[in-house]
């Protein structure tokens, strides 16, 4: 996890403030609602925590661009994901030699978007939509792979990973997650992490309740939990410690 400053601090305490003064005036458990209205204050949960997600990424852009230019200087491949599209344009417009893999993108044009950055001499750079280049496609040239927001599930960050961790990779393969220190995005990478050991633990034989990723950080805002485990070191922004998965050949 890679610790980032945000540019619009005092946008995001104050949408923050808000939210979280609109989760308190509703109840936890949507269950014993009538259904029709539990679907509503559902929807309306992710739309609102969903704004905090877009003001979180939008203040760590300059960072995680720095960054990115960066790793690149290192010559090695990178492999890109993002979530929303004015993330993904803003690293296009910074980068306009990337390779994409995007929502607007033919089937044709993401094959040979593929093709080009698998070759030793292509582009070391290609952008992905998270829920669009996460499954089914081989990205081996790369060992690194940087997520610069998160998804409510884990599952689709281990697909994403895996677009690097395939047969043929021969080095290590390194997952960077690049967080808003003290945001929305301090608690989905440790409420991820918690799901990731649970299906471990399911995995093994052992059930574990569990509430889903939404419902987790819903009651965690509600109850003002601290954040405080992400540090920045000096406001600096550079590679730091990733998540390494061993070489799958």
């Amino acid at each position: 996890m890679v610790p980032v400053t945000l540019t619009n601090a005092a946008e995001y305490r104050l949408a923050e403030h808000d939210v979280i003064e609109w989760l308190r005036s509703q109840p936890l458990d949507l269950s014993e609602l009538n259904a029709r209205i539990a679907a509503t204050l559902r929807a309306e949960r992710l739309a609102q925590l969903g704004t905090l997600q877009r003001l979180a990424a939008r203040g760590k852009l300059a960072a995680a661009l720095a960054w990115i230019e960066d790793f690149l200087a290192s010559g090695e491949p990178l492999v890109v994901f993002a979530r929303h599209v004015e993330v993904q344009q803003a690293v296009l417009r910074r980068f306009p030699a990337a390779l994409h893999l995007l929502g607007a993108d033919s089937l044709a044009d993401r094959d040979a978007a593929i093709q080009a950055f698998q070759d030793p001499q292509g582009p070391t750079l290609i952008v992905g939509a998270t829920r669009v280049a996460a499954q089914g496609i081989t990205l081996t040239r790369a060992s690194n792979v940087a997520f610069l927001e998160l998804e409510w599930t884990p599952a689709i960050h281990d697909q994403a990973e895996d677009r690097c961790h395939r047969i043929g990779q021969r080095d290590a393969v390194t997952a960077w997650y690049l967080l808003a220190a003290d945001t929305i995005d301090e608690t989905m990478a440790r409420l991820i992490q918690s799901k990731r050991a649970i299906v471990a633990a399911v995995t093994d034989g052992r059930v574990l309740d569990s509430d889903s990723l939404i419902q987790a950080v819903v009651r965690e805002l509600r109850d003002g939990r601290p954040f405080g485990h992400l540090r920045v070191v000096a406001g600096d922004a550079g590679p730091g410690g990733g998540r390494r998965r061993a070489a799958s050949a």
